[in-house]
């Protein structure tokens, strides 16, 4: 599965959530993060960085305003912050799809602030 595959199962939880369920964007941040349990509890590195990534980005284009001191979003902060300091094992390529989810991974970094993107 590619970046793009996950990033589009994101956007449908997403959608599903606000949409069909009439959930605010912050519930439909957790709606999502349920709907994508198996890859982000995924034994797969790459898998999980990839659910990650896109649970984040589509909250924060979303406009989701990330719960300060919220047990759920701490947690979800350190899975996001444990999976992104091993960042430099990962292997990203040339491919365009590679490219997108690397700045998916800037951005996601740079609005959470759990590791610094500047580096990335």
């Amino acid at each position: 599965m590619n970046y793009s595959d996950v990033l589009y199962e994101t956007q449908v939880s997403y959608g599903e959530a606000t949409h069909n369920k009439g959930l605010a964007i912050y519930q439909a941040f957790a709606y999502a993060y349920d709907e994508m349990d198996a890859f982000l509890h995924s034994k797969s590195y790459k898998v999980k960085v990839q659910a990650l990534t896109a649970l984040f980005f589509v909250a924060i284009k979303g406009g989701v305003i990330f719960a300060k001191n919220d047990p759920f979003t701490d947690d979800v902060f350190e899975e996001l912050g444990a999976a992104y300091s091993k960042l430099s094992e990962f292997a990203l390529g040339s491919a365009e799809d590679d490219k997108l989810m690397l700045e998916h991974i800037r951005l996601v970094a740079s609005y959470t602030g759990v590791i610094d993107a500047s580096g990335i």
